[in-house]
């Protein structure tokens, strides 16, 4: 019976020879992560240097991965790949993203040091200056290129894990969260409607569509006739429209999985989309096309950007300066809060995977109404009067 193998990710003796050109090689056999078995080995000018610089090789070796990653590659060099892997698996704007962030935060920084030398400390230092200088949310973004980068690493067995996960939490400012109270709703959707600007780009009932469902910009001009039930009154998130660098407008599934998710319509928006639906519909026609009056319904995509600052100018117009596109998801949301729906299913309504985020950054806390002193009023008012305290 030959002799057992060694444990994986353990060594063998170290055997300590002398050079015949002065000093000393210390080596042994290691078997990676693989099952194959190799054989390290360092020189020293003395027995001990050279026993020491073979530990110390040890301590940082980790399973080759076929050349391609190792201890030793760039952080730049990693970049690149992972970048090419994210290319592959996501959608065009997050390469974008992912990208530009690692382009002009990640490599600058870090691109030179050795995936060994990503330390917690180092990584933690680097988040640390981002924040001086960047927003916090920016500085999220840059903490997840870099984490897939050194995730992408460890899964390679380059590094043992990834530094990123310990590092320091992104703290950032908590803003005031403000969705537009009843009186302000009304008073803009006429503002809106009396805009011959905004009509002629088909503004007023966009932001209707916004209000009445919480959906994304993206996703409501992405809407196609086939995914309205008309009897039924709902309509199918399934997909938004992008801008995807050096590829122009894509319409591609939802932003994530909990993005793709069925609505009811509430009775004026069923209204309104069938007041605009043409004579001549066919399943692909275009909801919320680019263009109005003859070309209704067979337009070309709208692009989110421009139609984002065509909003902004109307918006500005009406004299709502602090009102975006997201501020109508957040009426959405606050709205359905004061009608008494759980965080949960508010959360699967506006399409967020974490019911946690719905109500932390969508819901306005503030009272609309009297309804709450009404109905302190009604319960305890009585119980506070000259008689009652006699």
């Amino acid at each position: 019976m030959g002799r057992p193998p060694l444990p994986v990710g353990t060594h063998g003796k170290v055997r300590t020879y002398e050079l015949a050109s002065g000093g000393f090689r210390a080596k042994t056999k290691v078997r990676d992560g693989d099952g194959v078995t190799r054989e390290v080995e360092r020189s020293g000018r003395s027995r001990a240097a050279a026993e020491r610089a073979l530990k110390k090789a040890l301590q940082e070796r980790t399973t080759p991965t076929g050349g391609a990653v190792t201890g030793d590659s760039k952080i730049a060099d990693v970049v690149a790949l992972f970048l090419e892997e994210v290319k592959r698996r996501r959608r065009g704007t997050t390469y974008d993203t992912y990208a530009l962030h690692a382009r002009n935060h990640v490599v600058p920084a870090l691109g030179a040091l050795r995936l060994r030398e990503a330390s917690v400390a180092r990584v933690d230092a680097f988040l640390r200056a981002c924040e001086i200088r960047l927003a916090a949310n920016t500085v999220r973004s840059i903490r997840t290129v870099l984490s897939g980068v050194l995730g992408y690493a460890a899964r390679l067995g380059a590094i043992p894990t990834n530094p990123v996960r310990d590092a320091g939490r992104i703290e950032g400012t908590t803003s005031t969260v403000r969705a537009l109270v009843r009186a302000e709703r009304v008073d803009l959707l006429a503002k809106l409607d009396a805009d011959e600007d905004a009509y002629r780009r088909d503004l007023p009932d966009l932001c209707r569509f916004m209000l009445g469902t919480g959906a994304r910009i993206g996703e409501v001009i992405a809407l196609q006739d086939d995914a309205v039930a008309w009897e039924a009154g709902e309509v199918a998130i399934v997909a938004n429209i992008v801008r995807v660098k050096r590829v122009g407008l894509v319409r591609h599934e939802g932003k994530t999985f909990a993005a793709r998710r069925l609505l009811p319509l509430p009775a004026f928006v069923v209204e309104m989309l069938c007041e605009r639906r043409p004579d001549d519909v066919v399943p692909t026609s275009m909801v919320f096309p680019n263009s109005r009056g003859h070309d209704l319904g067979r337009g070309s995509w709208r692009d989110p950007q421009n139609t984002g600052a065509r909003l902004r100018e109307a918006l500005d117009a009406a004299g709502y300066e602090w009102v975006t596109s997201h501020v109508f998801r957040k009426t959405a949301a606050t709205i359905l809060d004061q009608a008494g729906l759980s965080a949960r299913a508010i959360a699967g309504h506006i399409g967020h995977a974490r019911p946690s985020i719905t109500q932390d950054v969508y819901m306005d806390k503030r009272a609309d109404g009297r309804a709450a002193a009404d109905a302190f009023d009604a319960a305890l008012g009585s119980g506070f009067d000259e008689e009652s305290v006699q």
